[in-house]
């Protein structure tokens, strides 16, 4: 297909964006040691696991690849629990920039580096959480002789009981209204006090904006639940792949042009990696909390 070559090449940019991105966080102690930079950091890693299993079984639909049901029911299952990973990293962003904002003094207190690497621990074993149950329903009502087959990887597939299909729906509406409620309550409370200021440059206004734009990725990704509507078009395969562009890697994509982008510590120090920056001490800045 002729879509592939481009949305290989998109991934491999985000990819070696992302690995980029990482090694800043990882070789530059105050960056590390940002609360802010922690939690960006593992939604990177998150969406890059996400984006790279999803990317394997959109090829996979369309070449018609067969896997082994334990092997497919691994990319599932990581699947999922990383597209709610990302939508509490989501929420852990938003309250992370609220504390900062209404609540300046216990920032350093509460939004600490190791505090933040607890949370996104916390983070991932909650968005296991739901597949973990999932895997005791369909283990108890499939035979052991299932996960011997081979068959052309389909999360319908592994939805056998209603069980399943209310747990699934339980926690995906959770999550996402949960999301909603605190995107929606910090961006209330950061602007009240950005309005307060009356300050177009003031760093409420610039984390109100922040929020604002998580509230786009959790838009989106709320969005990307439409594709079973999309396949019913007449150009199943060219439908999936734009819709895997637009509403899957776009939320994905969004995260470094935030951080990479609008941040200025961050943005001086990806030019001194590409070889752009003209001053060191860019990446030697002490990163205001």
């Amino acid at each position: 297909m002729s879509v592939i070559p481009p949305a290989v090449f998109c991934f491999g940019v985000f990819v070696y964006l992302v690995v980029i991105m990482l090694k800043i966080y990882v070789t530059t102690p105050n960056i590390r040691d940002s609360a802010r930079y922690t939690l960006f950091a593992h939604m990177l890693i998150n969406d890059t696991l996400y984006l790279l299993v999803g990317f394997l079984l959109l090829l996979a639909t369309v070449f018609a690849i067969t896997f082994l049901v334990p092997v497919c029911y691994i990319l599932i299952t990581l699947g999922a629990s990383t597209f709610r990973a990302t939508l509490y990293i989501l929420m852990a962003m938003a309250l992370e920039r609220y504390i900062s904002v209404c609540f300046p003094l216990r920032h350093v207190e509460l939004c600490t580096g190791p505090r933040c690497k607890a949370t996104a621990i916390v983070i991932w074993v909650v968005g296991l959480v739901p597949s973990a149950a999932d895997f005791i329903s369909l283990m108890t009502s499939v035979r052991m002789d299932f996960f011997a087959s081979y068959i052309k990887c389909n999360v319908d597939l592994f939805e056998i009981t209603e069980m399943q299909k209310s747990l699934q729906s339980i926690t995906l509406i959770l999550s996402l209204a949960l999301g909603v409620l605190i995107i929606l309550y910090t961006y209330v409370n950061i602007m009240a006090v950005a309005l307060k200021i009356s300050s177009g440059k003031s760093s409420a206004f610039k984390a109100a904006r922040t929020v604002l734009l998580h509230a786009f990725q959790l838009l989106l990704c709320f969005a990307s639940l439409s594709l079973p509507v999309a396949e019913m078009k007449h150009d199943a395969h060219l439908v999936r792949f734009m819709h895997f562009f637009a509403l899957t890697c776009l939320p994905r994509f969004i995260s470094p042009v935030i951080y990479g982008l609008r941040d200025e510590i961050l943005r001086k120090c990806i030019c001194k990696a590409l070889g752009y920056g003209r001053h060191k001490s860019a990446c030697q800045m002490s990163v205001k909390m």
